[in-house]
């Protein structure tokens, strides 16, 4: 004969309690894992430290009491100058009169009026007239005291001259022609050579016959200004 088992009213109640457990268990543990992970994800922010607010401390001083102000001076005493008493004018004697004596009057005697000295008169010196001036020469005398003052200049110039050894070595002979200008006294301003002679050696010898001959002062028909003249100088191997 088979029996079967029941089950007793009894088990549904166990089966009941297991199950209640269980959940307390996984959600004490679902808990703790929500804990953690918040723990967690405080831990892996940035801490933030907020700064303290400072405390500032306020002190109420009280003013010190203005300084009393300095009480002005005492006005000293005015002093009346006692007044300077007058000296009292002194009184002028009267003069006395005298008597009046009158005397009879005596005629002047007469004094004879002498002249007075008078004043030496000086007439002036005269000075002479000046002499006319000379007349003025001619052209034509003009123009021949000229030539012979220029034909004096040539005469004098080629006196001066002198052959270089280098001309009379070479056996030659040539003409300069010298251009020189004179003051009226006389005295040599310029010269130079205005025509060559082909042989510098007889140019420079007719050159320095001009600068050292003496000129005379111009004639009294001649110009009273600087006048240029022109002058041959001849020079030879031949000359003495």
């Amino acid at each position: 004969m088979n029996t079967s088992t029941l089950p007793s009213p009894m088990q549904p109640v166990q089966f009941k309690k297991d199950h209640f457990g269980r959940a307390l268990i996984i959600g004490a543990v679902l808990e703790a894992l929500m804990i953690g992970g918040l723990i967690y994800s405080n831990l892996s922010q940035p801490v933030t430290v907020k700064p303290k607010p400072r405390i500032i401390a306020i002190h109420m001083i009280q003013p010190a009491p203005p300084k009393p102000k300095p009480t002005p001076p005492l006005p000293k005493p005015v002093v009346q100058a006692k007044p300077i008493p007058k000296p009292v004018p002194k009184p002028t004697p009267r003069p006395v009169p005298h008597p009046v004596q009158h005397h009879p009057l005596r005629p002047k005697p007469l004094l004879a009026k002498t002249p007075a000295p008078q004043a030496p008169v000086y007439a002036p010196p005269v000075t002479p007239p000046a002499p006319p001036p000379p007349p003025a020469p001619s052209p034509a005398a003009r123009l021949a005291a000229i030539d012979n003052y220029a034909a004096m200049l040539r005469a004098r110039v080629q006196a001066n001259a002198r052959v270089p050894d280098s001309v009379r070595m070479m056996h030659v002979s040539g003409t300069a022609v010298i251009s020189f200008r004179l003051t009226p006294s006389g005295h040599l301003l310029s010269a130079h050579v205005t025509q060559s002679s082909g042989i510098g050696a007889i140019n420079r010898a007719a050159l320095k016959a001009v600068e050292i001959a003496s000129y005379p002062p111009f004639r009294k028909k001649m110009p009273k200004h600087d006048m240029t003249f022109n002058v041959q100088v001849h020079l030879s191997a031949h000359d003495i």
